[in-house]
């Protein structure tokens, strides 16, 4: 990627931003065999409950449509630099899902009454989903009418911003402020796996130059040896305790359907961590980092499993997540990355520094595959310069 194509970003500020508001909440509870939400806004007043006639079953067959489509487009342009790409067959079909998807969701009558109202406060708003067992690609949920022209900024993921917060049980970050304090520079913890190209090529290089730069600490793993596991996981657990502002993984991501405990991201030279590893080691996360899971050529991930990686490191520690919600081709995560760093490091909230991000793969190139990040966590997290000179 040229420079030109890189957005210019200031100093990250000091700390004299408002929080980021959110707009529209959307509470998912199962009841018996189905679903129901609350869906509330500060004009309504009250919470409006409403059903989505949906079950389990129906939640996992809708996911693994909409993970073929993103798929099946994400194929077309994996190129070694993203190129301009007409909206066609492909996008349409893509939308197409995105609209079964939007109206599985809220077909009952009462549901799309509330959500379209809300959707008609303003043509950009900030959209929170609270969840123990309902995800989906929100990014990909396409309100619009088929009948008009296909258009990028109507999949909700290029006109809104979504965030995730997962019921669970009191997690260390779940009451810490979404401002991250920077003493000088964030200090960043990078975790890589060597088999994928673009990882070795772009991503590491784009981090070593950051921190050459003096735009960021750069803390590496080092390489992991598959075959000392127990020494290597307190190397591992021992990572996490540099009082990380970030934290990136580029890296493989495998979840395991009959034992999800099992599911592992894959690390160094095929070094596989597991969500039960790091349990039986005790994995604490300083610092109450922002985490970006990058997990590319990944194909069995889906939302409902992402969010078992994103519980995971929530409840160790960690700030908020970015985690992708299916297989990215890896040239395109290195570019992707290249953007929303632009956009962190100069101090934007997360929330419209992915917005931002997606957006510009969208416009400039048509495409569509920055849809496929998402985000648990509060919108405004961001970086805030504290003033202080220690590393």
């Amino acid at each position: 990627m040229t420079k030109q194509n890189m957005p210019v970003k200031a100093k990250i500020p000091p700390l004299a931003f408002q929080d980021y508001p959110v707009d529209i909440q959307l509470r998912i509870y199962q009841k018996g065999t189905r679903y129901e939400a609350d869906l509330f806004a500060q004009e309504m007043g009250q919470p409006q409950r409403v059903p989505i006639e949906m079950t389990p079953h129906d939640l996992l067959a809708l996911n693994k449509q909409l993970q073929e489509e993103i798929q099946a487009v994400a194929s077309d342009i994996d190129e070694g630099e993203p190129v301009a790409l007409e909206p066609g067959t492909r996008v349409r079909q893509l939308a197409e899902a995105g609209n079964y998807a939007f109206k599985k969701v809220f077909g009952h009558h009462d549901a799309m009454a509330v959500i379209q109202t809300l959707l008609n406060l303003s043509a950009r708003v900030s959209i929170q989903v609270t969840s123990q067992d309902f995800f989906l690609p929100w990014e990909l949920l396409y309100p619009s009418s088929l009948d008009e022209l296909v258009a990028y900024d109507n999949f909700w993921g290029m006109n809104h911003v979504i965030s995730r917060l997962i019921v669970q049980e009191a997690r260390p970050g779940a009451f810490v402020s979404p401002i991250i304090p920077v003493a000088s520079r964030p200090r960043l913890g990078l975790l890589t796996y060597g088999g994928l190209p673009s990882v070795m090529e772009k991503e590491i290089p784009f981090f070593e130059k950051l921190d050459g730069d003096g735009k960021l600490a750069l803390f590496k793993l080092r390489s992991l040896d598959p075959e000392k596991k127990q020494e290597e996981l307190k190397e591992f657990k021992g990572f996490w305790g540099n009082a990380l502002n970030l934290a990136h993984f580029a890296c493989h991501a495998f979840y395991e359907d009959e034992a999800p405990d099992l599911s592992f991201v894959l690390l160094s030279d095929e070094f596989p961590i597991s969500l039960r590893d790091m349990e039986v080691y005790g994995i604490t996360i300083d610092g109450h980092p922002l985490i970006i899971i990058n997990a590319c050529e990944t194909g069995n991930l889906n939302p409902l499993y992402t969010s078992h990686f994103a519980a995971a490191f929530l409840r160790y520690g960690a700030r908020g997540v970015v985690a992708t919600e299916c297989a990215v081709p890896d040239a395109f995560a290195a570019h992707f990355v290249e953007q929303l760093y632009a956009h962190l490091l100069g101090g934007e909230p997360l929330g419209e520094s992915l917005l931002a991000t997606r957006r510009h793969f969208g416009e400039t190139y048509h495409n569509p595959t920055g849809l496929l990040y998402s985000m648990y966590g509060p919108p405004s997290i961001r970086l805030m310069q504290t003033g202080e000179q220690n590393e």
